[in-house]
């Protein structure tokens, strides 16, 4: 079964918090995780990673042929089997280990696989002999069936936990961004447009947790001014974690992501005021992008038919959710149909959203599935987007999340900031019917 074949099964197979477990570790640039456990549990989420986060410029399976890792790169496994759940797989473990720092990891971590804990494997007493100078983590109870933006934090917390990071000087107008995960939705461009923006305002990003930054990163995080939260499923226990050790302001809990250009500017606005720079040239630049959209939407002589009062639906979490209903709403007065909120319906961004499509007089719309409502457009994970277009209830859709592999992407694109909103709508207005 392919990947997009599993996405397209339906909800029942999405990726809980086990998978964002994984995933987080994946998403250290130099970082490596060993999922102790057997060779069923692993595939999947080796292939999710290859594909979100590609590392190697040139993929040859030859690469991998040794034992743990069955011609993929990433995630390799100790594939155990009756036995080893009967008497153990320490030694086989040790044997992993060993394969693994062989590529020279700057971070190791050992995942238990769902079943795996109840052997007894004491994987710390393993890593303590095999792995004495690499620093290393041990995750014995992933957040199985749990959200996997829960999976996602279990991992960073412990990743930070295992650095042991030391109170260090600030270093002036720097940030580090937290709540980002490679199973979002063009997550790569979104950091390269945000680190951008802030570089137009003299901010340097000194790492992006869980977004692609190397260990050598993270071990900066003490020295920022101003940890930014952009996801806060993804983002607010690490920051709470943080801001616990370090006299850091922490940012974006109660915002949502910078999804369209007014949530954009209030973001950068904010993370500005925190460090002590100036917004100005970044928010020229928004300005900039939203006069270029601008004219591109004016050459279209029927967008005001095809756009204004068309109906949405959006199924994704309230950090997505809260600001891309405003901004479809208030920017290109489109109207929603359904919003739905699979986890987190009791959060800070959950209640704002609920208040937000009371006051604008579409209330109905709350937790309502796209299903059950005619609209135009669907902004959902892959496998709701695969149902959506393989059952035809739906005209046209844009991946939030957990993107399937039915379009090859070459060119890099973003789903934050300024470029963005630019790209979402492209996604609208080419993939609205003509009137």
């Amino acid at each position: 079964m392919t990947c997009n074949e599993r996405l397209c099964a339906g909800p029942a197979t999405l990726p809980d918090g086990f998978a964002g477990t994984l995933l987080a570790i994946e998403g250290i640039r130099d970082a490596a995780v060993i999922l102790h456990g057997p060779t069923g549990c692993r595939g999947y989420h080796a292939a999710l990673s290859e594909q979100w986060f590609p590392r190697d410029a040139r993929h040859e399976p030859l690469n991998y042929a040794e034992r743990f890792y069955f011609g993929q790169p990433r995630i390799p496994t100790t594939y155990l089997d009756g036995d080893d759940f009967v008497f153990g797989a320490g030694e086989k473990l040790k044997q992993a280990i060993a394969s693994v720092l062989a590529r020279n990891p700057s971070l190791l971590a050992v995942v238990n696989a769902p079943g795996t804990a109840l052997i007894g494997d004491d994987l710390r007493r393993c890593l303590t002999a095999v792995a004495p100078r690499v620093p290393w983590l041990v995750i014995d109870l992933p957040s199985i069936s749990q959200p996997m933006a829960d999976g996602h934090q279990q991992a960073m917390i412990a990743t930070l936990q295992a650095m042991q990071l030391a109170e260090q000087p600030v270093k002036p107008k720097t940030v580090v961004l937290l709540g980002i995960s490679i199973a979002h939705q063009h997550w790569a461009g979104s950091v390269a447009e945000l680190r951008r923006l802030l570089e137009l305002c003299g901010i340097e990003v000194i790492c992006v947790a869980g977004g692609g930054s190397p260990v050598e990163e993270w071990r900066r995080i003490p020295r920022a001014a101003c940890f930014a939260v952009l996801h806060a499923e993804y983002g607010d226990r690490v920051a709470r974690w943080l801001s616990d050790r370090f006299p850091t302001p922490v940012l974006g809990l109660d915002t949502g992501a910078p999804i369209g250009f007014s949530a954009t500017e209030e973001w950068l606005r904010a993370v500005a005021a925190a460090v002590g720079a100036d917004s100005a040239p970044a928010l020229a630049d928004i300005g900039e992008w939203r006069r270029a959209v601008a004219r591109k939407m004016y050459l279209i002589n029927t967008f005001q038919d095809v756009v204004r009062g068309a109906r949405f639906s959006i199924r994704s979490d309230p950090s997505v959710a809260f600001p891309l209903a405003q901004w479809l709403h208030q920017y290109l007065g489109m109207i929603p149909a359904a919003v739905e909120i699979p986890e987190y319906q009791h959060s800070l961004l959950a209640k704002r959203l609920r208040e937000f499509l009371s006051e604008i007089g579409c209330s109905e719309a709350w937790q309502r599935s796209w299903q059950q409502v005619q609209s135009d457009l669907l902004f959902a994970d892959g496998s709701q987007v695969a149902i959506a277009l393989s059952s035809g209830l739906v005209p046209a859709c844009v991946e939030m999340m957990l993107p399937s592999d039915t379009y090859l992407d070459i060119l890099p694109k973003a789903m934050l900031g300024p470029r963005g909103a630019a790209y979402l709508v492209e996604q609208v207005i080419n993939g609205l019917p003509e009137p």
